[in-house]
């Protein structure tokens, strides 16, 4: 990208992860609007300094690309994260029953109290689940679902009088719902087939009305800013429909308050008739409808539901229903005739071998090989499996659902599958593309170092020592799948997720040099300043006063003002010296107070 005239912002005395094999790392970049102009030295990129140019010292600190979720439910995520207690990364049962304890007492009617996944047990000092007992006693009238990735959910006393349960209540769809020696239910719903029992019962959990969900929105964004996020790729979720559940990000894309960068995907909801919500949704929307911000980039993860497996690790998968391949078979053929991109939800090889089979007779008609299609998760994928995807053009979405939920799926499927699971380095070597997500924030935390620290180490956070080393990856590669692999996903390879020239200037300054800090510490690290197309998004401790004015909330009483997104320990950092501050460019409203050096 040829660069007239001064930059915008000049980020200097850095250690500046590119991600361009070129140059690898560089101490400085310059920026103009939303893109990088130049990057070099601190020497080299002081030719782009003018008069009004902004110039922020990042003393010294490890900046990277903005990291992308090549897999997550961000949309969904977003309309109730205010009104959860997240147990996200909570170190003891003990703290977090306290949280539920307190949110109870504030919680006013007809509102309940939720956790809904993102935590294990195995994160706990005490390495084990609550009891009902617990609950209850910590909740008491007040309304209350806790939900344990998406296996299973505890409902309270109270939850079970709203709904009604009683020994006549039937189990709900791929679910079970456990009952004692009379026939009572006492609260514990399991997930058997699918992740619907659960979510069936959360979508009668009520919600916050549509401009508080808005708001709820932007504090989800806040919380991924603050751990260096900067795009996602929106997996689509069960209970999202297109367009109603996607308005509150449409809106604030509208407002020009997107602080992340969303590409999605549409879930389809209609199980048994799903080719109809794709033929509806294919005359409401275009393949690429959007822009940088906010985009439709095709289907998925759920095509049809009857070819989705358990997403419970604890229980043996059965098998999707006879006739599966009948309707999904309809439904890729459409999609593909559409020319839009799909992915497909599938952990075990037996789900991989027969989507593969439909895939492979649609592909003989309408072909699929330019369509970066994938299969998501992957987890007992097979090496047979892998030759068959590489055959027609697929790639893999890759997710750390096993860090949380590792200790089931050891004791399940053995040592010797677990080790394999997902089988990255056979991927490596066959050269199938693959990205990394998280698959937040529900089957898993939206963490994303969480998962990068999977990544490196194998380990789950309860700190067994799963995935075998030849699936582990370097920080490098590490890094790369959780930004560039995730922009090809998306057919945005040239313009993001490296810090190079014509690039968007996406990044975080790290609260720690990720390139040299012990493998345990990758799992704290955040972001202290995050720019996301050269706008300031977060900023804390050394950079606080470049920092974004406060979210408002709607409500006194939601979990938002209490709990600080995914528990961090808060620690004291020196502050950073800026120069010739001026207004940022596309951030209506912000005022910069800069402390000049």
């Amino acid at each position: 990208m040829k660069a007239n005239g001064p930059a915008d912002t000049v980020l200097i005395n850095g250690r500046i992860a590119t991600l361009n094999p070129r140059q690898p790392f560089v101490s400085a970049l310059a920026i103009r609007g939303e893109r990088i102009i130049a990057g070099g030295s601190d020497a080299e990129v002081a030719a782009f300094r003018g008069a009004s140019t902004r110039a922020i010292d990042l003393g010294g600190r490890t900046a990277v690309p903005g990291l992308n979720d090549a897999h997550s439910h961000f949309i969904r995520g977003g309309l109730t994260y205010s009104n959860e207690v997240r147990w996200d990364g909570v170190p003891s049962l003990a703290d977090a029953l306290r949280m539920v304890r307190e949110q109870a007492r504030r919680t006013p009617a007809p509102h309940w109290v939720q956790v809904i996944g993102g935590w294990s047990y195995a994160q706990f000092a005490e390495k084990r689940f609550p009891t009902l007992e617990e609950i209850n006693a910590a909740t008491g009238d007040v309304p209350a679902m806790i939900m344990h990735l998406y296996d299973r959910a505890w409902l309270n006393r109270a939850a079970m009088r709203v709904f009604g349960w009683n020994k006549d209540t039937p189990d709900p769809f791929a679910g079970t719902i456990e009952r004692d020696r009379k026939g009572n239910p006492t609260g514990l719903l399991i997930a058997t087939t699918s992740l619907a029992a659960l979510v069936g019962v959360w979508l009668q959990v009520p919600r916050l009305p549509p401009e508080d969900q808005i708001l709820s929105t932007r504090h989800f964004m806040r919380e991924c800013n603050r751990l260096g996020m900067t795009s996602v790729i929106d997996a689509g979720g069960g209970g999202q429909n297109y367009p109603d559940n996607y308005q509150s990000v449409a809106e604030l894309a509208r407002r020009n308050q997107l602080t992340m960068r969303v590409a999605y995907t549409l879930f389809a909801q209609s199980p048994g008739n799903e080719i109809d919500d794709y033929r509806r949704w294919a005359r409401e929307v275009k393949l690429n409808q959007g822009d940088d911000w906010f985009r439709m980039i095709g289907a998925g993860e759920y095509l049809v539901w009857q070819a989705t497996d358990v997403t419970n690790f604890a229980k043996e998968f059965a098998g999707q229903p006879a006739g599966m391949e009948k309707l999904l078979a309809e439904v890729v053929k459409y999609v593909a005739e559409l020319r839009w991109p799909f992915h497909l939800h599938a952990s075990y090889d037996s789900s991989c071998r027969r989507i593969l089979s439909v895939l492979e007779e649609v592909h003989r008609e309408v072909p699929i090989d330019k369509l970066r299609w994938s299969l998501e998760h992957c987890e007992g994928i097979s090496a047979a499996s892998l030759d068959r995807v590489a055959a027609m053009g697929g790639s893999i979405g890759i997710q750390n659902r096993l860090s949380l939920d590792g200790e089931q799926y050891l004791a399940r499927q053995g040592a010797t599958a677990a080790a394999d699971s997902p089988p990255i380095g056979r991927m490596r070597s066959m050269d199938i593309p693959f990205a990394c997500g998280t698959d937040g924030n529900r089957a898993t935390s939206h963490n994303p170092w969480i998962a990068i620290h999977w990544m490196l180490t194998g380990e789950t956070i309860g700190g067994l020592k799963l995935n075998g080393d030849q699936n582990l990856v370097d920080r490098t590669e590490a890094l790369r799948r959780f930004s560039h692999a995730g922009a090809w996903m998306s057919y945005e390879e040239d313009t993001k997720g490296t810090l190079e020239p014509g690039r968007a200037a996406d990044l975080a300054v790290l609260s720690a040099d990720y390139f040299s800090i012990a493998d345990e510490a990758v799992k704290s690290l955040e972001s202290v300043f995050t720019l996301v197309g050269g706008r300031i998004v977060y900023a804390a401790g050394p950079f606080s006063n470049l920092s974004p004015p406060p979210l408002p909330v709607s409500a006194d009483w939601l979990p938002t003002n209490f709990y600080d997104g995914y528990h961090r320990e808060h620690t004291s950092v020196q502050r950073v010296s800026v120069q010739q501050c001026h207004p940022l460019p596309r951030w209506p409203g912000l005022e910069c107070s800069c402390a000049f050096g």
